[in-house]
C-alpha cells in the first residue's frame, strides 16, 4: 500500500514538473514575441524597407532566372527592375500629386461643402442626442450636425506614412538590387546551413514554396486589382466623377490590402460624390457599385481563381492585417498577406498536415 502511494506521488510531481516545463518555455516564447514586436516597431525605419524589398525581389526573383537563360546578368536585370520600380513609383506620384494638391488647396470650400449635404444626418444625430439626455449623460457641445475641418494637420499623417524618408528609400532600393543581382548565391548559402540532407531539403523545399506561393499570389491578385481598377475608372468616368484616372489607380493600389483597401476607397468615393454631385443619393452611385464590385471579387472572383492552395483562414488574415498595421502603418498592411503566406508554408513544412476525414 505504501509502495501504491509512493508511486502515486512520484506520478503527481512528475505531471507537476512537466507543467512547469511547459510553462517555462510558453513564458520563454512570449518574451521572445514582445521582445521582436518591440526591436521591429524601433527600428521600423530599416526593417520596413528591407522586408518590402525582401518580398518584392521574391516575387521578382523568377524573371532574373528568365533574364539569365537569356544570356542577361543578374547584376544588369536587377538594375532594370530596380529602374522599373523607381519609375512605377515616380508615375504613380506624378498621377496623384495634381489632384492631391487641388483637393488640399479647396480644403476650406470642400467641408463646407460636405457639411451642407450631410444637413440630413442632423435628426438622427438629434434624436440621438436626445437619447443620451434621457440617461443623464451631458448633451453633445459645438455645432450642430457633422462638424468636418479639413486641414493639412489632418491629412499630414496619411502622407507622412505614405511618403518615406529618403534613407528608406536608398535601404529599400539597396536591398532589391543586392538580393536580385545575388540571390542564387544567398540561396546556396542558407541552404547549406543545414545540418543534414534532409535539413537541406526542407529549407530548399520552404524557399521554392514560398517563391512559387508568393509569386502565384501577387501575379494573380494583381491582375484582378487591374481588372477592378479599370472597372472604376470607367464607372467614375461614366457618372461624372472628376479624374477618374485617378480614382482607377488608387482602387488597383488599395486593394491589395484586405479589408481596410476596400473601406477606404469606398469612404474615398462617397466624399469625392458628396464634393461632385448637388444630391447626396446620387454620391451613393460610385460606392455602391465599388462595393457590389468589391463582393464579387473578395467572394467569389478570388478564391476561385487562386484556388484551395493559396486560400487563407480570414481570421488569421484579418489579425494579421490588424498586427503588421498596428506596427508599421499602411506598409505593414500591405505586407501582412504576403506574410502570412511565409509563415503558413514554413508551419506547413515543419508540421505537415496529415488528411483527416470527419465522420459523416
Amino acid at each position: 500500500m505504501d509502495d501504491h502511494t509512493a508511486e502515486d506521488d512520484l506520478g503527481i510531481i512528475s505531471q507537476g514538473t512537466g507543467m512547469r516545463t511547459k510553462l517555462a518555455q510558453i513564458a520563454v516564447i512570449g518574451i521572445f514575441v514582445i521582445l521582436a514586436a518591440a526591436i521591429l516597431s524601433y527600428a521600423r525605419g530599416i526593417f520596413l524597407p528591407v522586408v518590402l524589398a525582401l518580398v518584392i525581389g521574391t516575387i521578382l526573383g523568377p524573371i532574373t532566372n528568365l533574364a539569365k537563360r537569356a544570356d542577361i546578368p543578374h547584376t544588369s536585370s536587377a538594375a532594370l527592375l530596380g529602374l522599373g520600380a523607381v519609375g512605377l513609383r515616380s508615375w504613380a506620384v506624378v498621377l496623384l500629386a495634381d489632384p492631391v494638391r487641388d483637393w488640399i488647396a479647396r480644403a476650406p470650400e470642400i467641408g463646407a461643402n460636405l457639411r451642407e449635404k450631410l444637413t440630413i444626418f442632423d435628426t438622427p444625430l438629434e434624436a440621438l442626442n436626445r437619447l443620451r439626455e434621457s440617461f443623464g449623460a451631458q448633451p453633445t457641445q459645438g455645432p450642430k450636425g457633422l462638424a468636418l475641418d479639413l486641414n493639412m494637420s489632418l491629412l499630414q499623417p496619411a502622407f507622412s506614412a505614405l511618403t518615406p524618408a529618403v534613407g528608406q528609400l536608398l535601404i529599400f532600393f539597396g536591398t532589391l538590387f543586392f538580393f536580385l543581382a545575388h540571390r542564387n548565391r544567398l540561396k546556396e548559402s542558407i541552404i547549406r546551413f543545414g545540418a543534414n540532407r534532409d535539413s537541406r531539403r526542407r529549407v530548399l523545399r520552404i524557399w521554392n514554396e514560398v517563391e512559387t506561393s508568393l509569386a502565384a499570389y501577387i501575379a494573380t491578385v494583381a491582375a484582378i486589382n487591374f481588372t477592378v481598377g479599370v472597372i472604376v475608372a470607367i464607372v467614375c468616368a461614366v457618372i461624372g466623377l472628376p479624374s477618374p484616372l485617378v480614382w482607377g489607380v488608387l482602387a488597383f493600389l488599395l486593394n491589395f490590402v484586405p479589408y481596410i483597401g476596400p473601406a477606404t476607397m469606398i469612404v474615398t468615393l462617397l466624399g469625392v460624390g458628396l464634393v461632385s454631385f448637388p444630391s447626396f443619393y446620387q454620391a451613393l452611385v460610385a460606392p455602391l457599385v465599388f462595393i457590389g464590385l468589391s463582393t464579387i471579387e473578395g467572394q467569389f472572383v478570388t478564391p476561385t481563381i487562386l484556388g484551395a492552395r493559396l486560400t487563407l483562414n480570414p481570421l488569421f488574415i484579418f489579425l494579421s492585417i490588424a498586427f503588421w498595421a498596428w506596427l508599421w502603418g499602411p506598409f505593414g498592411a500591405l505586407l501582412a498577406v504576403p506574410l502570412l503566406i511565409v509563415a503558413m508554408v514554413v508551419l506547413n513544412q515543419f508540421a505537415p498536415k496529415d488528411e483527416m476525414k470527419l465522420p459523416g
